[in-house]
Formats: C-alpha cells, sequence, structure tokens
C-alpha cells in the first residue's frame, strides 16, 4: 500500500523537522481523512410505568440532551408500558406512534412489514459511506429538523394509562421494546453507529424478557433462587436477551441501559447488551438524583475538536509469532469468529479467534488479552 507523505514533508531539514521527529513529541496521533459518513443514530426507549416526579425528571433529562446532539444526528423515540409504542417523528400538528402488544415478539422481517420500511440496498447494508433512503427515517429524524416537535412530545409524555390493581406491579414489556428497538436500526442503518438508551424505572413483568410475575407477594429471584436453581424466568429472559444482544453486536450497534428504582430491574438478565456491545449500565434510585443526571450527560462530553467521546464498530486483530497463541480477550467485545494457527484451544474469555468486534469505544473502555506460551520441544542431530 502506498500512502503519501505531508506536503510539509518536502521542505524537512535539520531545522525544520517535522513532530515525528522531535524527541519531546513522545506521542503523535494521526487524523485519517475518510468519505461522507452516516449521521450518529440515538434511539431512546422509555419506561412510562413510573411515578410523576421520576417521569417527570426523565422527561427533563431526555430534553437536555437534545441540546447536546449533533444537528444532523439522527433521533427516534420509542415509549413502553404494558404496550410498546415507536412514535412516528416529524409529523406537524399531530402526534402518531404504532402500537404493539407487549406479550408478542417481532422480528426484524416483521417489524419491518408492520412498520412500512424501506429495505437497506445492498451497498448501504456494506458500511457507513452512504446516504440512507429517506423513506427509512420516519421514525429516526435529524434533531436540527425535529428538535421542538420532538421536546413537545416529551414534554407531553405521560404515565402508562392502564390500571395497577392494588397488590400487582405495573405491567412492562421492556423485553419487547428492546426487541422492537434492536429491529428497527437492524432494518433501517445496518452497520451505523447507534446507540440504543433504555430507561427503565422496574422490572420486566410480562411478554418476553419477563423476570418476574406481576404478583407483589411474590418476590423477584434472589441469591439463593439461583444457587438453587430456582428461579423461574431467569433463563428464558437470559437467552432473549442475549439474543437481542447479539443482533446488535452483529450490526454495530450499542445498547445502553439506565436503570433507576428502588428495587431490581432485572440486570443480571440483561447485562450481555452492555456487555456484547459496549454499552453503559448505570443503576441509580431514580431519576430524579443528580448520580443519574450528570452520569447521563457525561454521555454526550465532548473533545476539543468538538467530537464525541465515542466511536463505534472498531475491529481487534492480534498477530502472535510461533511461540504464542492467543487464548481469548475479556471486555466489551464480540468474537469475529476468525480461526488461525495462532489461535489457542486453551480459550480464556471470548476465545477461539484472532479477531474482535468492539462495537461501542469510549477512553475508558479496556480490554484484557491472554495469551499461551506454546511448549516446544526441541530435538538436537547427534
Amino acid at each position: 500500500v502506498l500512502f503519501q507523505f505531508p506536503p510539509s514533508y518536502a521542505g524537512i531539514s535539520e531545522v525544520n523537522q517535522p513532530a515525528e521527529l522531535l524527541p519531546q513529541f513522545s506521542t503523535i496521533e494521526y487524523v485519517v481523512q475518510r468519505g461522507p459518513q452516516m449521521p450518529l443514530v440515538f434511539l431512546y426507549v422509555v419506561d412510562t410505568c413510573m411515578e410523576d416526579e421520576d417521569l417527570q425528571a426523565l422527561k427533563e433529562s431526555l430534553q437536555m440532551s437534545l441540546s447536546l446532539l449533533p444537528p444532523t444526528a439522527l433521533v427516534g423515540l420509542i415509549t413502553f408500558g404494558r404496550m410498546v409504542q415507536v412514535h412516528e417523528l416529524g409529523c406537524e400538528g399531530i402526534s402518531k406512534s404504532y402500537v404493539f402488544r407487549g406479550t408478542k415478539d417481532l422480528n426484524a422481517k416483521q417489524l419491518q412489514e408492520m412498520l412500512g420500511l424501506t429495505k437497506p440496498s445492498a451497498t448501504q447494508a456494506r458500511g457507513p459511506q452512504t446516504t440512507p433512503q429517506p423513506l427509512s427515517n420516519r421514525f429516526l429524524q435529524p434533531v436540527q429538523k425535529i428538535d421542538m416537535n420532538l421536546t413537545d412530545l416529551l414534554g407531553e409524555l405521560q404515565r402508562d394509562p392502564w390500571p395497577v390493581t392494588q397488590g400487582k406491579r405495573p405491567l412492562r414489556s421492556l423485553g419487547v421494546a428492546m426487541s422492537i428497538a434492536v429491529g428497527l436500526l437492524e432494518c433501517t442503518f445496518p452497520n451505523t453507529g447507534a446507540r440504543i438508551m433504555t430507561f427503565i424505572g422496574g422490572p420486566a413483568t410480562q411478554g418476553p424478557g419477563m423476570v418476574v410475575g406481576d404478583e407483589l407477594k411474590i418476590p423477584i429471584r434472589s441469591w439463593h433462587d439461583l444457587e438453587k436453581d430456582n428461579a423461574k424466568f431467569m433463563k428464558k429472559a437470559t437467552k432473549h436477551y442475549e439474543s437481542l444482544a447479539n443482533r446488535a453486536s452483529t450490526n454495530g450497534h450499542i445498547i445502553d441501559i439506565y436503570a433507576c428504582a428502588l428495587d431490581q430491574t432485572g440486570l443480571l438478565e440483561m447485562k450481555c447488551c452492555a456487555n456484547y456491545t459496549g454499552g453503559y449500565m448505570v443503576m441509580a434510585d431514580s431519576f430524579n438524583t443528580s448520580l443519574f443526571k450528570q452520569t447521563f450527560q457525561r454521555v454526550f462530553t465532548k473533545e476539543v475538536q468538538g467530537s464525541f467521546k465515542m466511536a463505534f464498530a472498531a475491529t481487534l486483530e492480534v498477530k502472535t509469532s510461533r511461540e504464542i497463541k492467543v487464548s481469548g480477550a475479556i471486555g466489551p467485545c464480540v468474537s469475529l469468529s476468525a480461526k488461525g494457527p495462532c489461535v489457542s484451544e486453551n480459550e480464556i474469555g471470548t476465545g477461539g479467534t484472532c479477531q474482535w468486534k468492539i462495537c461501542g469505544l469510549d477512553p475508558t473502555t479496556t480490554l484484557a488479552l491472554y495469551f499461551e506460551v506454546v511448549n516446544q520441544v526441541r530435538t538436537l542431530d547427534l
């Protein structure tokens, strides 16, 4: 591969040297000039089964976040309680949404047909350097276009209207809401930098992904239940969220989980969503606490150049000498199943490969790589 040196290199002399040759510059960062890129996508998935004070605080934080997004960033909104609503944005003077039952899961193809989404072109599916088809943007619109409308829509959100009987938990369709969010991005923006930001105020109590029933007298699984393999919903729920995490990571999409409640919300079953995709998992007592508000705001911190401190769809590859084999990696990554002579049979963490995909990165992202020293028996000719 041929690289062209910068024009400034033409005048190199003993008194005019580039920074790479000066000893005081121990680290040099290069900015790679790339072609046109897709705008970032932020899809908010909002629980409405919470107290008014909590919901109001969450709405204010979401409204604030719109001002921190780049004008060209695409933003979408899904709300859920007993039902799941996918909000169509950009409708002047009217609020329009598609309502789904919270007890039935949908695959990407079914969702595509129900929402009337256009199928991504072959060139769009291969990478981010293309322009999406306009019709696939009805639910994901540029901030600069729908800022005021979305601010009003968020302000008008109300608690889930379905009555909750005394002694019961509200019916919360978290599993289906997350599935629809993953499917929506899967249909419209595959292989594009995107965050599914999920805000939950309690455990999933119905449909796929439920972690506890609606009877308050029956508590959520405890450590003793897990130890005795007596957690009724755990295995099925974990399988559901692992499926979503795998689908999201395949397309380079990040899943963040902000769980703000005094009770457990099922993070054990959902942890794979953040672990596989490099997303954030934040726990707090309430959306009205400074812990949540300040943490959420830090997600949108920018560098000196004005860029977010976040990166998407990275690939890590390890190459070794013959004496060393790679056993695996621990961290927010998924395997790319790249076999080779440098891959060890003894797996540690995510092993069996020498390449990993990292959907989400920030300056604090940490991965650990584990290697095996291969014992070679040397024979001497006497």
